[in-house]
């Protein structure tokens, strides 16, 4: 008989989830419970009972035995905003997490997840929800699973430089009465609020609801801690938060950032890899080989290019490197028309004159390459000898790399490692590698 809401049993987790749940299974019964994690026991209530798959969420009602290595949140706000769902462990109990995790889940028999030197203040990007009444605007994130926000003040991930930028926004924005947009009643002025920073300046980009704008009007003289503050328009009615082209309200446009050895413009409303140190290590695993040697050859590829950093590593060692961007700020950088890894691809496939590539590098976003671009990267005609994929999702990776390995055996994973991009959560940044199987005798 399927357990119904409120129903009570003890757990003890094999795993954690994307979003860092404790996962165990008893009696076929899937159950995600947030704050709970591998090694630890509790009894948990179930709240929700899926009608259509053998998976519960719960709540920990009892904590019978906890991790050695658990602490009290160091955060202010105790894990209020969810951001955090790793810090009531110390941090390399937070790592052993991912690892285990990795290796029972995926099969991956990773050595360890290597890190940066920093625990807290290591984000260089954050995005802030605002809300509250007239003259009680605050920054902050929605709590899981609801659109209720809670207060992000004295974020301790956040880069030191961003939260003090955060805090004077929002108090400027109290003092001068700014009105935060009411997504549920579509009114309101100032919808989020997104800081960047090169470790030292702060770049600052608000999002409004409309073109007239109270806070673009009466914040960007006032804020001294941004040396640029940009603005935007989203009008839509959903949570999307990149609105129309940016404009520039104040100071600096950009910020110059140096990732892996690449120095790049930074605007308002690009990609900017939260935490560019662990991240550049990455980098520079996926353009080398699994054995950490450097990859050098005639042609490479680099799907899903971006802002360009592969790219321009990879032309330190290749003659010659083809860029694939989707994105029309991106593909202006690097000197190409917008184009989706599916077409660029089909367009090469169907190419009379294609030149022979050595590698394939593709860095795509949370969802994966999918299905189709899989199929024509294990395409005969296409298939390079090495391909090397980057992704921040184990699931979408593992279902990639299952769909390139499959077809025909035309590749074969070599090597996985990890990378821990975002402490105190459970993500982690993977890099694969694989090599192009030698065709069967008599294929």
């Amino acid at each position: 008989m399927r357990p119904r809401a409120g129903a009570r049993r003890t757990v003890e987790p094999a795993f954690l989830d994307a979003r860092g749940d404790g996962v165990s299974t008893e009696d076929g019964l899937e159950v995600h419970a947030p704050g709970l994690f591998i090694g630890e026991r509790a009894e948990v209530e179930l709240l929700h009972v899926s009608r259509h798959h053998p998976r519960a969420r719960a709540r920990v009602a009892a904590l019978l035995r906890p991790h050695p290595e658990r602490r009290a949140p160091p955060c202010p706000q105790q894990g209020a905003c969810a951001g955090c769902p790793l810090m009531p462990l110390e941090i390399a109990a937070q790592r052993a997490q991912k690892r285990e995790t990795l290796r029972r889940v995926y099969k991956w028999p990773i050595e360890q997840v290597e890190h940066g030197d920093e625990e807290f203040g290591y984000r260089w990007s954050s995005k802030r929800v605002a809300f509250g009444g007239p003259g009680e605007l605050r920054l902050g994130s929605y709590a899981r699973g609801s659109h209720d926000p809670v207060d992000m003040r004295g974020c301790l991930v956040d880069h030191p430089a961003i939260v003090a930028a955060a805090d004077e926004l929002a108090a400027l924005a109290r003092r001068e009465r700014v009105l935060a947009y009411d997504e549920r009643a579509r009114t309101g002025d100032l919808r989020y609020a997104w800081f960047k920073t090169d470790g030292s300046d702060v770049l600052v980009t608000l999002i409004t609801a409309a073109e007239d704008s109270h806070a673009a009007r009466a914040l960007p003289p006032l804020l001294t801690r941004a040396a640029g503050v940009a603005w935007s328009v989203q009008p839509g009615a959903g949570n999307a938060i990149r609105g129309a082209p940016p404009r520039p309200l104040r100071g600096r446009a950009t910020l110059a950032l140096t990732l892996a050895g690449v120095t790049l413009e930074q605007g308002p409303l690009g990609f900017l890899q939260p935490n560019p140190r662990v991240a550049a290590r990455a980098y520079r695993a996926l353009i080398a080989g699994p054995d950490g040697a450097a990859r050098t050859g005639a042609h490479a590829i680099d799907l899903y290019a971006g802002a360009g950093i592969t790219t321009a590593l990879l032309r330190e060692r290749f003659t010659r490197v083809t860029p694939c961007e989707s994105y029309p700020e991106s593909a202006r950088e690097l000197g190409v028309a917008p184009e989706t890894v599916e077409a660029f691809l089909r367009r090469r496939a169907a190419s009379a004159a294609r030149e022979p590539v050595d590698l394939i590098v593709a860095n795509p976003p949370r969802g994966g390459m999918g299905r189709a671009v899989c199929e024509l990267l294990a395409d005969p005609q296409l298939a390079a000898p090495q391909l090397h994929v980057m992704s921040c999702s184990a699931e979408a990776l593992a279902a990639d790399l299952q769909r390139l390995t499959e077809r025909a055996g035309q590749y074969r994973l070599l090597r996985v490692r990890a990378f821990d991009t975002l402490p105190q959560t459970a993500h982690v940044e993977l890099v694969a590698w694989l090599e192009r199987a030698r065709p069967h005798a008599g294929a």
